[in-house]
């Protein structure tokens, strides 16, 4: 409607100009002879044609406009692939191919800013440590899923949402407002109470320039950076306990070994039964001594992934029988009664053998000694709907219910004076050769009742062995 309003204001004009002059020839002609009814003719004539002309050129000026509003609107719309067709007049040309290339580069603007976001929204997204974006109003205005998991965020919070409710640890608030306020890196390593986690916290001021679409309010802004130091402070924890535990250790059978030979100094050497009396003690502590660093030198393999494991088809029933044959000697001097029981047609696990076996010894000489005489030790194998089970269970003094969660930690021993002969690092190789085969092991007891262990070795479908094929 609007390019015919158009088309027929610049026709109206052209025929009223057109119009004017033929009257204007029209009236000089009537002057010379006023009868001359053919000049009126011509008048008319004239007029008819100069309004179609008007009328047609005015139609492709109109036409070319119209194009370009349409394509600009949808442009506008968001069509980026609206394009006018290059024709008509010269000028209405080249503005078509000036609104072509507008609507391009501003494609190609927006797609170079889309893909942009897109990638800091991955990186963001898959970014191990949190980051936030604090307004000096408190307001959280960015986000990612680390900082969510590591602050313990309620269900629903996104961005937008104050920080104090995705947090209330005045800490970690404490840091961000220092930065915000006083406009200055701030720094902060904040225990949060709930989840015991250990985070380092930095916030750094984030001035409007360095955002987009950000020159206009004046406010100051935190970028905050949150690092999981829980895992790192773990170990130096157990790192210090370790060095504790091992110089513990080896301090007794030393100053055993120390005593003994200052005794033989003073003139034990010269009575030949004391003097192999503290001969026989010093070997026993040295032999002490050599097991426990085996044992810790083991346990430090296993926990580094740097112990070899030589996967093959093994009969964990084998390896029972021939451990229970090796200790069964130790059990009858103690007056223990040592048995096994295994169900039938028990499938071949796929594991270490030689980790097996140390799984089995250390479990049985564990329950040797938390037994007295007349006790019984019984290691029974069972089928499980996910695998195979090895149990060994005694009838001993059992474990007070505060030590249970603790028995597979190293060094760890229930007897609090620690005068037991073990190294307190059996239990927790037992738990790492169970882990490293996908296994896991757990422990049942109650003072008095003696102590059951079971370690779970898994089998994958599909791969069950006949342990008599392996004969």
């Amino acid at each position: 409607m609007k390019s015919i309003n158009l088309r027929f204001r610049i026709a109206l004009v052209s025929a009223g100009m057109t119009v004017a002059a033929a009257m204007l020839v029209g009236l000089a002609a009537g002057g010379a002879s006023a009868a001359n009814s053919s000049v009126l003719i011509v008048v008319l004539i004239v007029s008819l044609l100069g309004c179609g002309a008007s009328w047609i050129l005015s139609a492709r000026l109109t036409g070319g406009v119209t194009r370009l509003a349409a394509v600009g609107k949808r442009a506008v719309d968001g069509d980026y692939t609206a394009r006018v067709g290059i024709g008509g007049p010269s000028e209405i040309s080249e503005a078509s191919e000036s609104l072509n290339q507008l609507i391009d580069r501003l494609r190609l603007a927006l797609e170079a800013g889309g893909s942009e976001h897109i990638r800091l929204s991955s990186i963001l997204n898959t970014m191990t440590d949190g980051v936030l974006l604090v307004g000096e109003d408190g307001i959280v205005e960015l986000v990612n899923p680390a900082a969510i998991e590591m602050l313990g965020a309620p269900p629903g919070f996104r961005a937008g949402d104050r920080m104090v409710t995705l947090n209330r640890d005045h800490e970690v608030l404490r840091v961000i407002m220092d930065c915000v306020t006083g406009r200055t890196t701030a720094q902060g390593e904040v225990e949060l109470l709930g989840s015991r986690r250990l985070l380092n916290v930095v916030a750094v001021p984030l001035s409007n320039e360095a955002l987009v679409d950000e020159s206009v309010r004046p406010m100051s802004r935190a970028l905050v950076l949150l690092n999981d130091l829980t895992e790192l402070h773990r170990v130096n924890v157990t790192r210090t306990e370790f060095v504790s535990n091992a110089s513990h250790e080896l301090r007794t059978p030393l100053a055993a070994i120390r005593a003994s030979a200052e005794t033989l100094q003073l003139g034990a050497l010269n009575d030949p039964d004391a003097a192999t009396d503290f001969l026989e003690r010093i070997n026993d502590n040295v032999l002490r001594m050599e097991e426990m660093i085996t044992e810790m030198l083991e346990l430090s393999r296993l926990e580094t992934g740097q112990a070899p494991m030589h996967l093959a088809p093994i009969s964990l029933e084998d390896v029972v029988i021939e451990e229970i044959d090796r200790l069964r000697p130790i059990a009858e001097r103690s007056g223990i009664d040592l048995k096994t029981d295994s169900a039938e047609g028990l499938p071949a696990i796929t594991a270490d053998r030689k980790m097996i076996s140390q799984v089995v010894s250390n479990l049985v000489s564990n329950a040797l000694h938390a037994s007295d005489e007349g006790d019984v030790v019984s290691v029974d194998i069972t089928r499980t709907s996910k695998g195979v089970d090895l149990s060994v269970t005694d009838t001993g003094r059992g474990i007070e219910a505060e030590y249970v969660p603790h028995v597979f930690e190293r060094f760890y021993k229930v007897d609090a004076s620690r005068s037991g002969r073990g190294t307190g690092i059996g239990l927790a190789i037992v738990k790492h050769i169970a882990q490293a085969h996908d296994g896991d092991v757990r422990v049942e007891s109650a003072p008095g009742s003696g102590s059951m262990f079971t370690v779970s070795f898994p089998l994958r479908q599909g791969f069950e062995i006949d342990p008599e094929s392996l004969s």
